[in-house]
């Protein structure tokens, strides 16, 4: 994609964003999801598996 196709793409998206409006600006997201996503990320029993061995389960290699 040359420089002038990503300026057309970014003024296409800019003109869909000014007639519809962007789909997430009245989102919320409650207090109690914020809560338990923190909780999430602050175990010390995260269980970390590779994208290696997600193929490897799922006989994607």
């Amino acid at each position: 994609m040359n420089n002038s196709d990503t300026k057309l793409n970014y003024i296409i998206e800019q003109k869909i964003l000014e007639f519809f409006g962007d789909p997430d600006s009245f989102s919320v997201v409650r207090k109690d999801f914020i809560k338990k996503m923190k909780d999430r990320l602050n175990l010390k029993k995260q269980k970390l598996i590779s994208h290696k061995q997600v193929l490897k389960k799922y006989g994607l290699n």
